[in-house]
């Protein structure tokens, strides 16, 4: 079964990869941290039936970019944009490689705010279902007789 973590790995590697001048974070950013950096993460989850042997699974990513701020936090916007536009091409691929899985992307969208820019995409996949086997109640000894008529013998 695929990991989270390995999703992350994933997206952050490929975030990485093209933007080489930024530092990574995921999860959670702490006060003071450095930019012009991404943050990465994992929202919303969902598994569903697929068959008796699999799930469909989706995850819901985001990638928030933080550019280097003035007093107003509003002289990066032009970054920010471009950043995201090189991200929204990064992630309108049809799937990416987390570990040993593709995973399909769909839904991709990019919005620019006045110090931060967020990518959001969900991607998803099936997964091996968990198996686990039942240990069945062993069957008691019944001696039943039944005669011709149907009905049982005393």
């Amino acid at each position: 079964m695929l990991r989270v973590n390995d999703i992350l790995l994933a997206v952050e590697a490929l975030t990485q990869e093209r933007f080489p001048d930024l530092k990574a974070y995921r999860n959670v950013v702490r006060k003071g941290f450095k930019r012009p950096s991404f943050l990465t993460e994992v929202g919303k989850q969902t598994m569903e039936d697929a068959t008796r042997w699999t799930v469909d699974r989706t995850a819901q990513v985001k990638i928030t970019f933080f550019e280097t701020v003035d007093d107003y936090h509003d002289s990066q916007i032009e970054t920010l944009s471009d950043r995201l536009t090189v991200a929204l091409e990064l992630f309108s691929c049809a799937a990416i490689q987390a570990g040993d899985r593709y995973l399909d992307i769909s839904g991709t969208v990019g919005e620019v705010f006045n110090d931060y820019a967020e990518l959001t995409f969900t991607l998803s996949w099936q997964d091996d279902r968990d198996i686990t086997p039942v240990a069945a109640a062993p069957l008691e000894d019944y001696n039943i007789s039944v005669t011709p008529d149907g009905r049982e013998e005393e």
